[in-house]
């Protein structure tokens, strides 16, 4: 049997590990600050606001979406990277901020690597090769083929410099064996606004905010950048139907919390992201809106998965030679 000093050693040594212990049970205990990289409206924030209304019940907090548009989504990630790591500030993170700023910025502001880490995976989403309603290509062939046929005549539109759309837009045009004029706008819904109006030819915008407008008929889609054709545009048909092969590229959204963040609050935060975009309601909805929920993921699997996009992607967005705006 132990003696009675042992047993006050051990009660003494388990102390400092209390208030951290009560901390994690008691999360949360104020509002949590949901910090998108992009403006209203755009796919990020659109997935972030169905996401937050839903978490809103189980978390028995608000859930305040905060929107930090500026330097190519760098703001937004260095504000959460930099926050206190209680699990009361979130980033929806993307592809742009997660990985293809490392290849942008030099130097980097903050390392993205070890500042963050990854708590849930909520969807991934292709991009739609979109022309006004009247341009004269037929098809995606066709609208190669008078591409090469007047090179640089054709402006590619897209978001800031260095997003996913813009870094789609110079990967289509290596890909495909033509030359645009590109053209990046503080945000993607400027540039899809001067298509409408005749000053930008085409863009690549993402299916959540693409489909919307090609429903409209304002704009009409020329390829679809997933493996498969939409489940929510079947008509639609992929970049491989078009002529190019394994051209598949898009974004998807995750949560992403400051790297010192305990475990125990990553396990929480993970579990109700689960569970709120693996109902199956979630999942029809994300659907609906041109994307697709992978299968759940726990924190480690998220981060492997970023590491994974990081290794595929930083390579082809340093060999378009695009910087950062």
């Amino acid at each position: 049997m132990p003696s009675r000093r042992a047993l006050t050693l051990a009660a003494l040594a388990a102390l400092p590990l209390a208030p951290r212990i009560a901390r994690a049970d008691a999360w949360p205990s104020q509002p949590i600050r949901l910090v998108v990289a992009s403006a209203a409206g755009g796919n990020a924030d659109v997935v972030a606001r169905l996401v937050a209304n839903a978490l809103e019940p189980r978390i028995g907090q608000r859930i305040l979406v905060e929107n930090l548009a500026a330097a190519s989504g760098m703001r937004a990630t260095e504000a959460v990277a930099r926050a206190a790591p209680d699990g009361h500030v979130w980033l929806v993170g993307t592809s742009s901020q997660l990985v293809h700023n490392i290849a942008l910025f030099d130097p980097m502001p903050v390392d993205i690597a070890r500042a963050l880490r990854g708590a849930a995976m909520i969807n991934e989403s292709p991009g739609v090769l979109v022309v006004k309603a009247d341009h004269p290509a037929r098809d995606l062939a066709d609208f190669i083929a008078r591409a090469k046929a007047a090179p640089g005549s054709f402006v590619m539109g897209s978001g800031p410099a260095g997003t996913t759309t813009h870094i789609m837009g110079l990967h289509f045009a290596d890909r495909a064996g033509a030359r645009f004029e590109h053209l990046p706008y503080p945000v993607g819904s400027q540039a899809m606004r001067d298509i409408l109006g005749g000053r930008v030819t085409a863009m690549f915008d993402i299916a959540v905010t693409a489909l919307p407008q090609i429903r409209g008929g304002a704009v009409r889609g020329l390829g679809v950048s997933s493996a498969e054709r939409l489940a929510a545009a079947p008509d639609l048909p992929t970049m491989a139907e078009g002529g190019l092969r394994d051209f598949v590229a898009g974004t998807w959204n995750s949560i992403a919390l400051p790297a010192a963040t305990p475990d125990a609050v990553v396990a929480r935060v993970n579990a109700l992201v689960n569970e709120v975009v693996q109902a199956p309601a979630m999942r029809a909805r994300l659907g609906e809106l041109g994307g697709f929920v992978p299968a759940a993921m726990t924190p480690a699997e998220v981060d492997a998965w970023v590491t994974r996009e990081r290794a595929l992607w930083i390579p082809v967005v340093r060999a378009t030679g695009a910087r950062a705006s």
